[in-house]
């Protein structure tokens, strides 16, 4: 039997940048085929090739055995390749019934069946999703999980995923796990782009890591170790030791601090009589569901969306690293102008009124090679970075600054083993050299290995604190039980 989708010799490059280099991969029916590598290894280039978002310079895409050329992604979704991209594709004032509905002839005649399918889908996926709520009120995990239940209903036979967990916390990664097991086991092709190794052996039955364009490792997954994995996708890892911690003093006035704070807005979920208190050199970790309040307490901290009652006080200058990356990158224009953003106003980069392009050039060549943000070109349009550099660029810009105050939101969400570990780093140091650190994380084992103290988010009210000592399992199944009017039961 030919494999259901292949990529033959498939070779691509952007400028200077060898994206993908004689690469096969295949495919088959019935299978989960996990997709791993260090980020700009170039499993966001194969993806869209795949999806008919982009063309190879050389080689061809094949489809069940036969070469296709799809050229854009109808052309793809006519075939049955449907994609649920990181960053999601749905239009935001309409539902998901009307998100399908676009695409489908005869809408009102099919409604109904579309509306079963969505809610079907979502309810194998562990979470209830109302499929006439406009899709900017839902979480992004009920986002994703609408999108696939919409390619499943387009009737797609290969689904594409592009991280689809990194928002979701581990009930709701079960769930979709589950739900893509049910799909191999119909004979529909996963193909799960991942940086988690963890998930890798959880759904996925073969894997294939890319490296620096090429194949560095594909094959059944019970035949590979983890350690075989994580050395094709970044080789050995460093011995890291977390840097030198000053002890936090505890009658110390704190730098950041949100008192018994209610905001709401029309695109976010409500945060309702929160207090968070952040001293210099602490780290705390906000940890919650999809859809608890967690952005709008991270915008709420950062000053960018105003509390309707209680109060927000900062010491110093607050950065702010958001969940969508997107928001802090000029997408349109060069890479350099996202980098020197908050710095543009610096003496070095001006004379006589005019911006020092050279100035700009230099430092953002120097921030983009400390922070192994790829390709290292500041004149590349920051909008064609992929999610895993867009993030390190983020990261190292508003960290690299010596903020005061630095609100972090899902600060490793979508990158691989290597920069992971350097974010973290970068987060500890950020603490030692005095910063007060709010961190917003889904990641359970990210809030207990960086924070000093750790509080749970549920339903937009903090329903416990714990010091990072105590922040075991138990704290886990809090953040997932019913909540009574006066807290959790």
């Amino acid at each position: 039997m030919s494999p259901a989708l292949s990529l033959r010799r498939v070779d691509r490059r952007f400028g200077t940048v060898q994206a993908l280099l004689g690469v096969d991969l295949d495919f088959e029916p019935g299978q989960v085929h996990a997709v791993l590598g260090e980020n700009g290894a170039g499993k966001s280039t194969a993806i869209r090739i795949l999806a008919g978002l982009d063309q190879p310079d050389s080689g061809s895409v094949e489809l069940a055995g036969s070469p296709v050329r799809l050229r854009t992604r109808d052309s793809a979704v006519r075939r049955g390749i449907g994609l649920i991209p990181q960053t999601g594709s749905l239009l935001g004032e309409l539902t998901l019934i009307e998100n399908l509905a676009l695409t489908q002839p005869r809408q009102l005649i099919r409604r109904r069946h579309v509306g079963e399918t969505l809610e079907a889908a979502a309810a194998s996926s562990g979470l209830t999703i109302d499929v006439d709520t406009p899709v900017r009120r839902l979480g992004r995990a009920q986002q994703q999980l609408g999108e696939l239940a919409i390619m499943v209903a387009q009737g797609a036979r290969i689904l594409l995923l592009d991280e689809p967990t990194s928002v979701l916390d581990a009930d709701e990664i079960h769930g979709l796990h589950r739900q893509l097991r049910v799909f191999a086991d119909t004979g529909i092709t996963v193909v799960l782009i991942t940086h988690r190794l963890h998930e890798v052996r959880a759904v996925a039955d073969a894997a294939t890591v890319l490296s620096h364009g090429t194949v560095a490792w594909t094959g059944r997954v019970a035949d590979v170790d983890d350690v075989t994995l994580a050395r094709s996708m970044v080789g050995d890892l460093p011995e890291s030791a977390p840097p030198p911690r000053q002890p936090i003093i505890d009658d110390a006035d704190p730098a950041l601090v949100l008192d018994r704070v209610w905001a709401a807005t029309d695109d976010l979920a409500p945060v309702r009589d929160v207090t968070v208190r952040v001293r210099p050199g602490e780290v705390v970790a906000v940890v919650g569901t999809a859809g608890s309040g967690q952005r709008t307490l991270a915008e709420v901290a950062a000053g960018v969306v105003t509390p309707e009652r209680g109060a927000r006080r900062v010491t110093g200058r607050a950065s702010y690293i958001p969940e969508r990356r997107s928001d802090a990158l000029l997408s349109g224009l060069p890479v350099k102008w996202s980098a020197v953003l908050p710095r543009l106003k610096d003496g070095r980069f001006t004379r006589f009124g005019m911006v020092r392009e050279d100035a700009v050039d230099e430092f953002a060549r120097d921030l983009l090679g400390r922070f192994d943000v790829r390709p290292p070109n500041p004149d590349l349009p920051a909008g064609a970075l992929s999610g895993g550099n867009a993030q390190k660029l983020v990261m190292g810009r508003e960290l690299d600054t010596a903020p005061a105050v630095a609100v972090v939101h899902a600060p490793t969400q979508g990158l691989d083993l290597l920069a992971a570990q350097r974010i973290r780093d970068l987060i500890l140091t950020t603490a030692a050299a005095g910063a007060a650190v709010l961190l917003i994380s889904a990641d359970h084992e990210e809030a207990r290995a960086l924070a000093d103290r750790v509080l749970v988010l549920r339903d937009g009210r903090i329903v416990g604190e714990h010091t990072a000592a105590d922040y075991d399992h138990a704290v886990h199944r809090l953040v997932d039980v019913p909540l009574h009017e006066d807290g959790p039961a």
